[in-house]
Protein backbone atom coordinates (compact mmCIF):
# COMPACT_ATOMS: atom_id res chain seq x y z
CA UNK A 1 0.00 0.00 0.00
CA UNK A 2 3.13 2.56 0.74
CA UNK A 3 4.69 1.86 -2.60
CA UNK A 4 1.69 2.74 -4.49
CA UNK A 5 1.34 5.76 -2.86
CA UNK A 6 4.40 6.39 -2.96
CA UNK A 7 4.08 5.88 -6.65
CA UNK A 8 1.25 8.07 -7.30
CA UNK A 9 2.88 10.84 -5.19
CA UNK A 10 6.03 10.56 -7.58
CA UNK A 11 3.74 9.91 -10.73
CA UNK A 12 1.69 13.45 -9.63
CA UNK A 13 4.99 15.52 -9.15
CA UNK A 14 6.40 14.64 -12.39
CA UNK A 15 3.01 15.45 -14.01
CA UNK A 16 2.68 18.77 -12.31
CA UNK A 17 6.64 19.45 -13.41
CA UNK A 18 6.19 18.42 -17.05
CA UNK A 19 2.88 20.53 -17.15
CA UNK A 20 4.56 23.75 -15.99
CA UNK A 21 7.96 23.26 -18.12
CA UNK A 22 5.48 22.69 -20.97
CA UNK A 23 3.65 25.90 -20.52
CA UNK A 24 7.15 27.51 -20.19
CA UNK A 25 8.34 26.61 -23.30
CA UNK A 26 4.94 27.40 -24.91
CA UNK A 27 5.22 30.43 -23.52
CA UNK A 28 8.85 31.26 -25.05
CA UNK A 29 7.22 29.98 -28.53
CA UNK A 30 4.64 32.89 -28.66
CA UNK A 31 6.84 35.22 -27.46
CA UNK A 32 9.72 34.48 -30.46
CA UNK A 33 6.74 33.62 -33.00
CA UNK A 34 5.50 37.62 -31.81
CA UNK A 35 8.80 38.93 -31.84
CA UNK A 36 9.50 37.45 -35.23
CA UNK A 37 6.26 38.54 -36.80
CA UNK A 38 6.22 42.23 -35.07
CA UNK A 39 9.52 42.94 -37.60
CA UNK A 40 7.11 42.32 -40.28
CA UNK A 41 3.89 43.46 -39.10
CA UNK A 42 2.22 45.91 -36.82
CA UNK A 43 2.89 44.93 -33.38
CA UNK A 44 -0.93 43.81 -32.91
CA UNK A 45 -1.30 42.11 -35.59
CA UNK A 46 1.64 40.21 -35.06
CA UNK A 47 0.38 39.28 -31.30
CA UNK A 48 -2.65 38.30 -32.96
CA UNK A 49 -1.40 36.11 -35.09
CA UNK A 50 1.01 34.09 -32.19
CA UNK A 51 -2.16 34.05 -30.32
CA UNK A 52 -4.03 32.40 -33.13
CA UNK A 53 -1.01 30.13 -33.51
CA UNK A 54 -1.48 28.97 -30.09
CA UNK A 55 -5.16 28.28 -30.23
CA UNK A 56 -4.36 26.32 -33.58
CA UNK A 57 -1.87 24.18 -31.87
CA UNK A 58 -3.60 23.49 -28.38
CA UNK A 59 -6.58 22.69 -31.00
CA UNK A 60 -4.65 20.26 -32.80
CA UNK A 61 -3.40 18.42 -29.88
CA UNK A 62 -6.19 18.15 -28.44
CA UNK A 63 -7.97 16.88 -31.85
CA UNK A 64 -4.92 14.10 -31.73
CA UNK A 65 -4.91 12.89 -27.82
CA UNK A 66 -9.07 12.55 -28.21
CA UNK A 67 -8.78 10.23 -31.62
CA UNK A 68 -6.15 8.09 -29.91
CA UNK A 69 -7.75 7.76 -26.31
CA UNK A 70 -11.17 6.97 -27.70
CA UNK A 71 -10.87 3.17 -27.73
CA UNK A 72 -8.42 2.98 -24.90
CA UNK A 73 -10.79 1.36 -22.20
CA UNK A 74 -10.78 -1.70 -20.66
CA UNK A 75 -13.75 -3.94 -21.90
CA UNK A 76 -15.05 -6.24 -19.15
CA UNK A 77 -15.47 -10.35 -19.92
CA UNK A 78 -19.05 -11.44 -19.31
CA UNK A 79 -17.21 -14.04 -16.86
CA UNK A 80 -15.52 -11.12 -14.76
CA UNK A 81 -18.83 -8.71 -14.89
CA UNK A 82 -20.68 -11.20 -12.11
CA UNK A 83 -17.14 -11.09 -9.91
CA UNK A 84 -17.25 -7.78 -8.54
CA UNK A 85 -15.76 -6.54 -5.70
CA UNK A 86 -17.26 -5.89 -2.32
CA UNK A 87 -16.66 -2.50 -1.67
CA UNK A 88 -18.31 0.14 1.23
CA UNK A 89 -21.73 1.78 0.74
CA UNK A 90 -20.37 5.00 -0.70
CA UNK A 91 -23.81 6.82 -0.42
CA UNK A 92 -23.22 6.25 3.53
CA UNK A 93 -19.86 7.80 3.23
CA UNK A 94 -20.70 10.93 1.06
CA UNK A 95 -23.54 11.59 3.24
CA UNK A 96 -21.49 11.54 5.95
CA UNK A 97 -18.46 13.80 4.85
CA UNK A 98 -19.91 15.85 1.49
CA UNK A 99 -17.32 17.88 0.87
CA UNK A 100 -14.46 15.34 1.40
CA UNK A 101 -16.28 12.83 -1.22
CA UNK A 102 -16.29 15.97 -3.71
CA UNK A 103 -12.77 16.66 -3.33
CA UNK A 104 -11.63 13.15 -3.32
CA UNK A 105 -13.82 12.70 -6.66
CA UNK A 106 -12.32 15.91 -8.57
CA UNK A 107 -8.67 14.69 -7.60
CA UNK A 108 -9.26 11.21 -8.66
CA UNK A 109 -10.85 12.07 -11.86
CA UNK A 110 -8.16 14.65 -12.57
CA UNK A 111 -5.26 12.08 -11.65
CA UNK A 112 -7.24 8.94 -13.99
CA UNK A 113 -7.87 11.54 -16.67
CA UNK A 114 -3.87 12.41 -17.13
CA UNK A 115 -2.41 9.61 -18.17
CA UNK A 116 -2.88 5.56 -18.79
CA UNK A 117 -0.90 4.80 -16.34
CA UNK A 118 -2.21 6.65 -13.23
CA UNK A 119 -5.46 4.95 -14.10
CA UNK A 120 -4.09 1.37 -13.35
CA UNK A 121 -1.96 2.85 -10.36
CA UNK A 122 -5.26 4.18 -8.92
CA UNK A 123 -7.28 0.92 -9.59
CA UNK A 124 -4.56 -1.32 -7.34
CA UNK A 125 -4.88 1.63 -4.85
CA UNK A 126 -8.61 1.40 -5.05
CA UNK A 127 -8.11 -2.87 -5.02
CA UNK A 128 -5.98 -2.65 -2.22
CA UNK A 129 -7.85 -0.65 0.07
CA UNK A 130 -11.18 -2.44 -0.60
CA UNK A 131 -9.41 -5.39 0.42
CA UNK A 132 -8.17 -4.17 3.99
CA UNK A 133 -11.50 -2.88 4.78
CA UNK A 134 -13.59 -6.16 4.02
CA UNK A 135 -11.12 -8.12 5.83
Amino acid sequence: MKTIITRLIIFVAALFLSTVLIMIGLGFLVWSSFLYLSTVLNPYVAALISGLIAIVLAGVVFMIVTGLTKGSGNKKSKLNEDEAPKFVDTSKVVEEYPLESGLMAMAAGFIAGSSPESKKVLTELFVSLSQNTSK
